[in-house]
């Protein structure tokens, strides 16, 4: 059977509005992609879920040829900056359209492809970039040491939600009835080995089997041996009777050294190699990284590929990455300019594989990362902010950005 790729051609569209839905079940939300806006999650709007209004209106713009008026900034600032981007990526991606474009090319109520999950906020971490919505630990935090609202810096505990245990039938019974035709499904977190639902997923997927679909799981990967342990193997079992068709285990890791445990606070570099290398001795999980590049991490990124270069040699390992965006503004990476990295991105680019079509994607994307952030000048309100932001981390957790970022100084100690 020959390849299907996404049939519309328009210089905006993206397939992601087409076929792929995030549920932010906790917060009560979706999306399309994790760099748009977001639509409300009601009990009354679940099943079509992936066809909001909002939805609707942007794959209408992008049969104009017109981008969402407001989402998708990320991707179209990356492309007017000559780089390659998310969108222009999923493009080269087969066999994942909805089946209502086969009929009618200009459908914009389809089938979601790719579902993607977030059941709760539990976690083990308080990542600098997430969202207390994202992270218990985060919400904890601003529980404990109360609300922080400077400028565009607020650090406050999540919303409680209001009808969580009524999505959460909604979505069991969703998938009872139409998970069907998804191709890939995501979870992620909080921290997706710490949640009874996604233990309560396996069991699905235990006793319905989906043999064409993918599932991939991001996790921090900050769990005990043991319980690593009960998870490959349930993973194995589901694998070996074709209940799933691959099942994907993506590590988030942005960097390495006192950076990364900085950043991704609560991660032991030490424990997480060793977990790490534990997955590498199954040959039969598909294993990837996926990085988030902040202003924070760019500096320690070569040393993290290359452990890549070496980790590769064990097991093939995917490299995914992503700037951010679309907030926090004042961790995005271009608001020191340009120049700061320039360095820093000859030896990333330098370190990147070129042998296979994805390296090749990949250093593209990279790329077009770091011409993104060549081609900006100075944010001196994001800068500021930082210097907010870090003090006040610094404050609750008896830090130093200071000592670990000591290069960052120069940048916004001084800035008003």
């Amino acid at each position: 059977m020959s390849a299907k790729y996404f049939p519309i051609k328009t210089a905006t569209a993206c397939q992601l509005k087409w076929n792929w839905s995030t549920l932010y079940l906790h917060d009560e939300t979706t999306a399309s992609c994790h760099r748009t806006g977001w639509s409300p999650l009601t009990v009354e709007n679940f099943d079509d879920f992936h066809n909001t209004e909002k939805k609707k209106q942007e794959r209408i713009a992008m049969l104009d040829g017109q981008w969402p008026k407001e989402s998708c900034g990320y991707c179209r600032e990356i492309e007017q900056s000559g780089g390659f981007s998310d969108r222009m990526l999923h493009l080269n991606i087969p066999d994942l359209v909805p089946p209502e474009l086969g009929h009618d090319p200009t459908a914009i109520t389809v089938s979601p492809t790719i579902l993607e999950v977030f059941f709760n906020n539990t976690c083990n971490l308080a990542c600098l970039y997430c969202l207390p919505e994202l992270s218990s630990k985060l919400h904890q935090e601003n529980v404990k040491f109360g609300d922080f609202i400077a400028g565009h810096i607020k650090l406050t505990p999540a919303p409680r939600p209001q009808n969580y245990p009524a999505l959460l039938e909604k979505f069991w019974s969703w998938m009872d009835k139409n998970s069907g035709s998804l191709r890939r499904f995501n979870v992620l977190g909080g921290e997706p080995f710490y949640q009874a639902e996604f233990e309560k997923l396996l069991e699905f997927f235990e006793n319905n089997p989906h043999s064409d679909l993918e599932l991939g799981i991001v996790t921090n990967l900050m769990v005990s041996q043991d319980k690593l342990d009960k998870f490959v193997k349930i993973f194995r079992s589901l694998l070996v009777k074709k209940h799933l068709k691959r099942i994907d285990i993506t590590c988030s890791i942005d960097c390495w050294g006192p950076e990364q445990e900085y950043v991704r606070y609560g991660v032991d570099l030490a424990s997480w190699e060793k977990n790490f290398l534990t997955l590498l001795t199954h040959k039969w999980l598909t294993i990837n990284i996926n990085q988030t590049i902040s202003v924070l991490t760019i500096k320690t990124m070569p040393q993290l590929l290359e452990k890549l270069s070496s980790w590769r040699n064990q097991h093939p390992v995917g490299h995914y990455f992503s700037a951010i965006s679309p907030q926090p503004g004042y961790l995005m990476p271009h608001i020191v300019g340009k120049g700061i990295f320039q360095e820093d991105f000859d030896r990333i680019l330098d370190l990147m594989p070129t042998d296979t079509e994805q390296d090749q994607t990949s250093l593209k994307y990279m790329q077009g990362i770091r011409d993104r952030i060549e081609n900006s000048q100075p944010d001196l309100q994001c800068k500021s902010d930082l210097k907010l932001f870090l003090d006040e981390k610094d404050r609750r957790r008896g830090n130093s950005w200071r000592k670990t970022f000591p290069w960052l100084v120069k940048e916004i100690d001084n800035v008003v």
